[in-house]
């Protein structure tokens, strides 16, 4: 049985706008759209209607800011002022693209790099666009419609990786409607080598709601990371539980190092 704060630490996880009402499958005992919420005047609502599940109750959350200000007339927040927030929440770096950019192609290191951590796949198939900034001397994985992209140091620099430009949301590589959560771009860029699931890369140390609702598109989400991370694929686990079916897998061996089949065995695996 849940108590009252579990049920709310779960409940946060559940996307819902004010004066929402949704029926979903309950995140409790897992009955199919058995479970109503509603969040009205920053109170919410829920009840399973399972007859062997008794989770129910309310929670006073209060009215969010973006409601506060409707009611008072105060303009909403200007889209480069929520690129600074979300990026300043989620305890990125980042600075704007470099102006000069080259094709991997023309740089033996960087496809060697792109060889060795299993990104060359992606990169030639167009899976993801990819460049190199020679001035920064990283290479660049682009996103959000090449308006941001995520930089890896070739020479051992400090930080490993940089952000530039837009780097909200997620990094996704692949087409597939069943996802893979991984640790990084090059992650991202082995998964989606198996052509049977896409790889996401979340960037940052928090989940954002802008990333949430991405997730929330996919039929099924599995958190892979390594033994190291258990702490972190549970809090993911646990932010996503009722948005979409989500499982974890714990590696021993980086994915970026391993082969398509040897990735598309441990994602056939039973998780948790």
């Amino acid at each position: 049985m849940y108590n009252r704060h579990e049920q709310i630490e779960i409940l946060k996880a559940i996307r819902i706008s004010e004066g929402e009402s949704k029926t979903i499958d309950c995140p409790f005992c897992y009955g199919k759209k058995k479970f109503s919420i509603t969040n009205k005047d920053g109170t919410l609502l829920w009840n399973c209607y399972k007859a062997s599940c008794s989770i129910k109750g309310a929670y006073r959350k209060g009215m969010s800011l973006s409601l506060i200000k409707n009611r008072v007339g105060v303009p909403k927040e200007s889209t480069s002022d929520y690129l600074r927030r979300e990026i300043k929440e989620r305890g990125l770096t980042t600075r704007s693209l470099p102006d000069m950019l080259s094709q991997p192609k023309n740089h033996t290191f960087v496809m060697n790099y792109l060889d060795e951590n299993g990104c060359t796949s992606a990169y030639q198939e167009g899976l993801i666009k990819i460049l190199y900034a020679p001035a920064d001397n990283r290479c660049l994985f682009l996103m959000n419609d090449n308006k941001g992209a995520v930089g890896r140091s070739m020479n051992g620099a400090t930080p490993k990786w940089m952000s530039y430009g837009d780097t909200t949301g997620v990094l996704t590589v692949g087409s597939s409607k069943i996802g893979v959560i991984v640790e990084d771009a090059p992650s991202a860029c082995a998964v989606s080598s198996t052509g049977m699931y896409t790889g996401i890369a979340i960037l940052g140390t928090n989940l954002s709601t802008k990333q949430k609702q991405t997730l929330k598109s996919y039929d099924n989400i599995i958190i892979c990371l390594d033994n190291d991370a258990k702490g972190k694929a549970i809090k993911l686990l646990r932010q996503l539980q009722g948005l979409v079916e989500c499982t974890v897998r714990f590696i021993t061996k980086d994915l970026k190092y391993c082969r398509s089949k040897e990735i598309a065995s441990v994602l056939e695996s039973p998780g948790l």
